[in-house]
């Protein structure tokens, strides 16, 4: 029996000196895994182009979800001169706050810290909480080459009278001191960025520009650059506005129509298909018009830097207008007003499904449907300048199609929200839908257009 129990508290003996092995094991894995880890904190640094301007702000994002941070340095140099931005510690505790990371905005004027325009260094170095390096723990550390720039841009208009008209379209060229990440003619609140590549002078811009139909006949105008360092410039330039003349129209909705049209727009997003036939209408009339707007004029986004056209735009052959630009048309639905809507552009009726001609050389931009106006075309004439054909039956051509003034592009039609067969004909530079009856008018273009480039070209030297 003695036996027996000696060799009991043997076994209990070896099995506790063995849970309390494995305990200091487990311990020194936890160590080695956990408060020694090996990974070092990832630095994010938030800087575009590498300029800084005369008051810039810098967003620094540091981050350690294993042992979070414990120091940030942050330092610009200049020269051999160096300057420390910034200087801070958290305990373990606040380190792993927000899964580790810590985000802030440097505050930094390098004329009020003695730095000067031309290079400079942006240092930083993060030590997370890690008992690796005697407890320093792990390093991170980045350098970013900077270039402090605190002078604006100067911008110099070429151009000197810019004759408009509310609806109406105009063409300013200037010249830029330097390179600039966002610049061109601002009129009120709509922005027409300029384009380089017409002058051999890659510092000379050219910026067609519209003056929308319902804008003030005091409305601001000025060219802005931005240079790559956020340094901003405002330039004024001559300008006389004079005010659009616009028709009035009252179109009766009758239930033959609603009837027509509507089943063509079933399905369509958000559409109230429950709804009675009026609310239908004035979904399709209201929202859907503004959607197929936009649609229409995304296509801005990517325009040629090339003038694809030449001389005055062509009109669709041997039509009659039955609708002119910027007509503010009242709907009438059994003797009461339900709506009320401007028309952006011009319709043109020949004979049933006519050709359609591109009016000015150019690039297909869009080949699609866009709602309210049916199967659309639209051509990218060059550095912001487009037109549209609407309520086709079909086009004969395709996205990035190149096509010459009068080149057949597709067949009137009906498609949409038509109620017969004609061309919807509009034009528009970058967000701004403008008059056609300007481009189809070569004195206007000679005028306002052409004279402007050929006077700065022969001031340039004939470039």
């Amino acid at each position: 029996m003695r036996s027996k129990k000696n060799g009991s508290g043997k076994r209990f003996k070896y099995g506790l000196l063995t849970v309390l092995c494995l305990v200091v094991l487990a311990g020194a894995v936890w160590l080695l895994i956990v408060k020694f880890e090996g990974k070092p904190p990832v630095i994010n640094l938030e800087i575009e182009d590498g300029y800084i301007a005369a008051d810039a702000r810098i967003p620094v994002s540091v981050e350690d979800p294993d042992s979070g941070i414990r120091k940030v340095w942050i330092a610009l140099m200049q020269e051999g001169e160096e300057t420390v931005l910034k200087e801070q510690t958290w305990e373990a505790g606040a380190a792993l706050a927000k899964g580790g990371k810590k985000s802030f905005s440097l505050e930094v004027k390098p004329g009020d810290l003695g730095f000067s325009d031309g290079k400079a260094s942006l240092r930083v170095a993060v030590w997370d909480h890690s008992w690796r390096g005697w407890l320093s723990g792990n390093r991170a550390y980045t350098e970013k080459e900077l270039v402090i720039d605190t002078v604006p841009p100067r911008v110099e208009v070429l151009t000197r009278q810019h004759n408009i008209r509310q609806g109406g379209s105009g063409l300013l060229i200037y010249r830029l001191s330097e390179a600039c990440k966002k610049h061109g003619v601002s009129v009120d609140g709509h922005f027409f960025p300029g384009y380089s590549g017409y002058f051999d002078d890659p510092d000379v811009y050219l910026s067609f520009f519209g003056v929308g139909h319902d804008q003030p006949a005091d409305a601001d105008m000025h060219v802005r650059a931005v240079d790559r360092a956020g340094n901003s410039a405002r330039t004024g330039f001559h300008y006389y506005l004079g005010k659009g003349r616009f028709d009035a129209e009252r179109l009766n909705i009758s239930e033959p129509f609603l009837r027509k049209i509507l089943p063509g727009f079933r399905g369509a997003a958000g559409m109230p298909e429950d709804a009675d036939p009026v609310k239908q209408f004035l979904f399709i009339n209201q929202e859907l018009r503004r959607r197929n707007n936009q649609t229409i004029l995304s296509a801005t986004g990517k325009t040629d830097t090339r003038m694809h056209w030449s001389g005055a735009f062509r009109r669709l052959p041997n039509s009659a207008r039955k609708a002119a630009f910027a007509d503010r048309r009242t709907y009438i639905y059994k003797g009461e007003v339900i709506d009320k809507q401007v028309h952006l552009g011009i319709d043109l009726a020949s004979t049933r499904q006519a050709q359609v001609p591109a009016a000015n050389s150019g690039r297909v931009a869009f080949d699609g449907q866009a709602g309210i106006y049916g199967n659309v075309v639209t051509i990218d004439h060059g550095f912001g300048l487009f037109s549209v054909y609407a309520h086709l039956s079909r086009s004969l051509v395709e996205e990035g199609q190149v096509v010459d003034q009068s080149e057949v592009i597709g067949y009137t039609g009906s498609t949409g929200l038509a109620g017969g067969d004609h061309l919807h004909f509009g034009m528009f530079i970058q967000d701004v839908f403008v008059n056609p009856v300007e481009w189809w008018d070569g004195s206007w273009i000679q005028n306002n257009i052409a004279a402007k480039l050929e006077h700065v070209r022969d001031s340039l030297g004939g470039q």
